[in-house]
């Protein structure tokens, strides 16, 4: 039987969401459970991975295993295994055709960035820029990023990557008491992709660049290596759209 699950983590729990060996991560703690529970290993296949910090409030993923338990059941057995580290927030059966990464029709990021006082208690969730950013610049640079575009420029393994031609469907800024979110929807990004565009914003945003460095950059169709990408702990998977 096929299961599909909803589910948030604390990413600053983990070395990121992909199995490694000797490291704790997201697919293995989640792995090790069902492993238990089924009495041999069990893979778990995400809508995507998340890095090492990375937050997920929306991530997704489907199992196969043989144990008939409810639905309801396999949640709270989920939850009471995961010590607060992964929250499952629904489970449901689905065909054996479901596929949880190849039927992803889009994606939500968030980006989070303090712009006031240094807060020690959100160091893990939210980057701590402490300094003002003209918005308005930065939604200026971010509109050459809408639409079908080669994002190679923002991959940071982009040698390794043939295709890195993907559609950003907006990219919205909200700010409410110095913290500022901008939310990313899109058909799908590449890794490290939306933290290495937040990084050049952050650029625009206090001056550092002209609004026109983002359409610079995005023209190059090559990764700068001296560019450094934004901080994951600010970053959050919210929805997958299926």
């Amino acid at each position: 039987m096929r299961y599909f699950v909803s589910f948030s983590y604390d990413g600053s729990c983990f070395s990121g969401f992909q199995r490694q060996k000797n490291l704790k991560t997201v697919q293995g703690v989640f792995e090790k459970v069902l492993s238990s529970l089924e009495g041999k290993h069990v893979d778990i296949v995400a809508s995507g991975r998340t890095d090492k910090g990375t937050h997920a409030t929306g991530q997704c993923a489907h199992f196969d295993i043989d144990t008939l338990v409810k639905e309801y059941n396999l949640k709270k057995y989920l939850n009471n295994s995961f010590d607060g580290e992964i929250y499952v927030s629904s489970v449901k059966k689905v065909s054996d055709d479901f596929h949880a990464r190849y039927d992803v029709k889009s994606k939500v990021y968030s980006y989070y960035i303090n712009m006031g006082e240094y807060n020690p208690m959100m160091r893990n969730y939210v980057y701590q820029y402490c300094n003002k950013l003209d918005i308005s610049l930065m939604k200026k640079a971010a509109m050459c990023l809408l639409g079908e575009h080669d994002f190679r420029s923002f991959c940071t393994d982009s040698k390794n990557k043939e295709n890195c031609v993907r559609n950003i469907y907006s990219i919205d800024f909200e700010e409410n008491d110095n913290i500022l979110k901008i939310t990313f929807a899109g058909n799908g990004f590449l890794r490290k992709m939306i933290r290495n565009i937040v990084i050049i914003l952050i650029a625009i945003g206090s001056k550092e660049k002209d609004v026109s460095y983002m359409k610079t950059v995005l023209d190059k169709h090559k990764r700068d290596g001296n560019l450094k990408c934004a901080f994951a702990g600010g970053l959050y998977l919210e929805k997958v759209n299926y």
